[in-house]
């Protein structure tokens, strides 16, 4: 023990206890709160989190000035990611795409406050492609697997991400209001997919469909991007064959079944 102790950093310890709690709650934090919920003090708790604001682990609300995780630490764990089941179980029907339409193809997880965290990532054939990161955590409203997971997730989904995302318009396509993205949600899950069309990049189009697990609830999302000089309308629509083919069969290996769908 007094080994142990002899070596004891208390400010990296008190950094990871911070971090392990805002892992557990996916919500924002005070310094006042994590300052009595960790027996820190509130001096203490702002410095690391400055830190860790500065390097990106964190990020903070400008109303009220708390914090929340970041994507980052999934970024540094994703040399790991073999161990996530829905990655291993994905990564056959990503490749078959992948192959298929020599686009880039992504999956994706609901990440913070309803935004879109990349879990996976397999690059197109093409020398002009699109490419993202995995960890990186992005807009859901302007995407076509972001609007997926927020079409198919519970209502307080979409509540939160409107209470905490501005419909900041990226390209002139861009859903702007929260009617406009209801009315595509609501055709979303009646299509059973959804699109990108240079919403989210001028020049970019994706698709995405939704993935689902044993108990019927939203996975995560799969998805095509690519320039739109090689996503045709006519290529999509075929694209689109595949992908809801290989979504669903991703499902299914997750145990899910559609026949039991109310």
């Amino acid at each position: 023990m007094t080994t142990t102790k002899k070596y004891k950093a208390p400010a990296a310890e008190k950094m990871l206890d911070i971090l392990e709690l805002m892992a557990k709650e996916n919500k924002y934090f005070s310094v006042t709160e994590l300052s009595q919920r960790l027996s820190i003090s509130s001096n203490s708790v702002f410095r690391i989190m400055k830190e860790l604001e500065d390097k990106k682990f964190i990020q903070k609300n400008p109303l009220d000035s708390s914090y929340q995780l970041t994507g980052k630490l999934y970024y540094l764990g994703s040399s790991i990611g073999n161990r996530i089941a829905l990655k291993n179980i994905a990564e056959a029907s990503m490749l078959l795409l992948r192959d298929y339409t020599r686009e880039t193809t992504l999956l994706t997880k609901l990440g913070s406050l309803g935004r879109t965290l990349v879990v996976d990532q397999l690059e197109s054939l093409e020398p002009i492609k699109f490419l993202s990161t995995v960890g990186l955590e992005y807009p859901s409203h302007t995407s076509a697997m972001g609007k997926c997971l927020l079409a198919f997730s519970p209502p307080s989904v979409l509540e939160q991400y409107l209470e905490h995302n501005e419909l900041t318009p990226v390209t002139s396509s861009s859903i702007a209001h929260p009617s406009r993205l209801k009315e595509q949600l609501e055709q979303i899950r009646e299509t059973g997919y959804a699109t990108d069309m240079e919403e989210s990049c001028e020049g970019l189009r994706c698709l995405g469909a939704p993935i689902f697990n044993a108990v019927g609830e939203i996975e995560g999302a799969i998805g095509i991007s690519g320039p739109i000089f090689r996503m045709s309308k006519d290529h999509m629509n075929r694209y689109n064959k595949k992908l809801l083919e290989q979504a669903r069969h991703i499902s299914e290996l997750l145990g899910y079944d559609a026949s039991r769908k109310a």
